[in-house]
C-alpha cells in the first residue's frame, strides 16, 4: 500500500469506526470512497482519513453521520471548531508549544508544573485537560500526526519517570491496567497508574491492547485485586461495551473491573459490577472506601 493510501483496516484502527460500518456507509453515502489495488483491495487517500477521524468526533457529539457524510474535509473541520470548547487560558501556551513542536520547552514547562502542584493537581488540572485539548487539536487538523505522537511521547515519558518514584510496598494491593483489543493509546494508562499509586495501589503495566484472556490470566498470575481498562473515543461504544461484559464475566467476582475514558461517554445498560470512572478524582475517592464495590 501506497504511504498516502490506507486499508481498510488501517482506517478502522485509525478511526475507531469499524470495517462493517465504513463498508455500510460507502453503499448509502457513497464516501468514504476508496479506490482499488492491484489486488482489487480498497485503499483510502489520507484526506478521507482526515475527513473520518472528524466524522467519528462529531458523531460522538450526537450529530448524524448522514449529515457528515455530504462535508468535506474543510467543511467538517469548521464544524467541529464550532462543536470545541476552548482550553482554559493556562493551558494556551502548552498547546500552543505542542502546534509549533516545542517538545524541549515542553516538558521543561510540564516537569516545571508538576513541581509546583504536585502529582495530584498536576494530573486532575493539568495533564488531563491538556491531554483533551490536545486531541480536539487533532482532530480539528490543528496540529499534525507527528505533533500529537510527540506529545504523546513527552507525556509519557514524564509520567512514567514520575511512576517510578512512587511504587507502593510490594504488600499492598494491586491493579492490572490496560486497553482492549483494538485501543491503541496509553495515556490514560499512565495518569491512572500514578493516581493509584498515590493511594498505596500498585500498578502492573502490561501494555495496551491485551487480549482479555490474558488481561484475565494477567490479574490472576499477579494477584491484583483490580483490573484497569482505559478507552478512548476512538472505539466504537458497540465495541467497548462488548468487550466490557465478555471481560467482566471471565473475570473471577473477586477481581474488581474499573473503566474510564472519553470512550465511556455514552455507555448504557452495563452490569452494575463494571465500574465507571469520568475523572480520575474518582479513583482517589474509591480507594478511600472501606467496603469497595465486588459484584452483583
Amino acid at each position: 500500500m501506497a504511504s498516502n493510501f490506507f486499508s481498510i483496516q488501517e482506517l478502522a484502527q485509525e478511526t475507531g469506526i469499524s470495517k462493517d460500518t465504513l463498508r455500510i456507509w460507502e453503499r448509502r453515502y457513497g464516501f468514504p470512497l476508496p479506490q482499488r489495488g492491484q489486488h482489487n483491495e480498497r485503499a483510502y487517500p489520507a484526506e478521507q482519513l482526515e475527513q473520518l477521524r472528524l466524522i467519528k468526533q462529531l458523531m460522538d457529539s450526537g450529530i448524524r453521520p448522514g449529515k457528515l457524510a455530504t462535508l468535506n474535509l474543510m467543511q467538517l473541520q469548521e464544524l467541529a471548531q464550532e462543536q470545541q470548547t476552548a482550553p482554559p487560558d493556562d493551558l494556551a501556551p502548552l498547546l500552543e508549544l505542542v502546534a509549533r513542536g516545542q517538545q524541549r520547552e515542553l516538558r521543561l514547562q510540564l516537569e516545571s508544573l508538576l513541581l509546583q502542584q504536585g502529582v495530584k493537581t498536576f494530573l486532575i488540572e493539568t495533564v488531563a485537560p491538556l491531554n483533551h485539548a490536545v486531541g480536539e487539536a487533532w482532530f480539528a487538523g490543528r496540529i499534525g500526526v507527528l505533533d500529537e505522537h510527540l506529545f504523546a511521547e513527552q507525556l509519557s515519558g514524564l509520567l512514567q519517570g514520575t511512576l517510578s518514584g512512587m511504587r507502593p510496598d510490594s504488600e499492598t494491593s494491586r491493579a492490572l491496567l490496560t486497553t482492549l483489543p483494538g485501543e491503541q493509546h496509553g495515556i490514560g494508562l499512565l495518569m491512572a497508574a500514578c493516581m493509584l499509586a498515590r493511594g498505596g495501589v500498585e500498578p502492573v503495566l502490561p501494555g495496551v491492547q491485551l487480549p482479555l484472556e490474558e488481561i484475565v490470566r494477567g490479574a490472576t498470575t499477579q494477584r491484583c485485586s483490580i483490573v484497569g481498562i482505559s478507552c478512548s473515543s476512538y472505539m466504537n461504544r458497540r465495541t467497548i461495551a462488548t468487550q466490557l461484559v465478555r471481560l467482566r464475566k471471565l473475570l473471577p467476582v473477586s477481581i474488581e473491573l474499573w473503566v474510564g475514558g472519553s470512550g465511556t461517554n455514552g455507555l448504557t445498560a452495563l452490569p452494575r459490577s463494571i465500574r465507571i470512572f469520568s475523572n480520575l478524582e474518582q479513583i482517589g475517592a474509591a480507594l478511600q472506601q472501606p467496603d469497595r464495590f465486588l459484584g452483583d
